[in-house]
């Protein structure tokens, strides 16, 4: 008899506690739900800030974005095109003007610009594929190692963030900035300089 109540306290006990266990995933998973659809509150911040609704975005804009640096490493013009869209802006960090350039004079005017170059090569440190919510806008945030040899001879090299805009999977847009490489950088990334 003995053996009976205890078997039927056990099996009380571990009814008790799979109930529990039971009630517990679901108030998680109610509190996860609910949590997920109250937005948090924006801060106010101290200057209007025309992006800040930011999601990570579509990995296939990273891989055109690269593309276009393995083309231009290259020397391949004629995948560059494609990868434009109709217009392409240019923000470049030596020019205070902006460039616009139609997608039909882009080979033309990369070429003419690669040819200053007996090589190039790119060493991507970072990429983001990112979509802003509220403009509804495709951005690929990249940073890299850019290291050339021009047409007398002389090797030099910079640091670029990049910022590149896409419609429809195309590039109609860069903002770049660059920053001279430190020698401890240069040191640990090409130790053949």
């Amino acid at each position: 008899m003995k053996k009976v109540i205890y078997l039927f306290a056990g099996i009380c006990i571990f009814s008790s506690c799979s109930e529990k266990k039971a009630e517990s995933a679901a108030a998680t998973d109610t509190t996860a739900a609910v949590a997920a659809t109250v937005e948090k509150a924006k801060p106010v911040y101290a200057y209007p800030v025309r992006y800040t609704d930011w999601e990570i975005g579509n990995p296939d804009n990273i891989k055109t974005v690269i593309d276009f640096y393995y083309a231009w490493d290259h020397k391949d013009a004629g995948k560059v095109a494609g990868l434009f869209a109709d217009t392409i802006r240019l923000r470049i960090p030596t020019d205070r003007e902006e460039i616009v350039a139609p997608n039909s004079q882009i080979n033309a005017k990369l070429t003419a610009n690669r040819g200053m170059y007996d090589s190039t090569s790119n060493d991507i440190i970072s990429a983001v594929s990112l979509h802003d919510k509220q403009s509804n806008e495709d951005w690929v945030m990249i940073t890299t190692y850019n290291k050339w040899t021009d047409k007398g001879g002389k090797r030099d090299s910079v640091l670029y963030a990049d910022s590149w805009r896409l419609k429809n999977g195309k590039i109609d847009f860069l903002m770049s900035f660059y920053k001279l490489p430190t020698e401890q950088f240069v040191k640990r990334n090409d130790p053949k300089k």
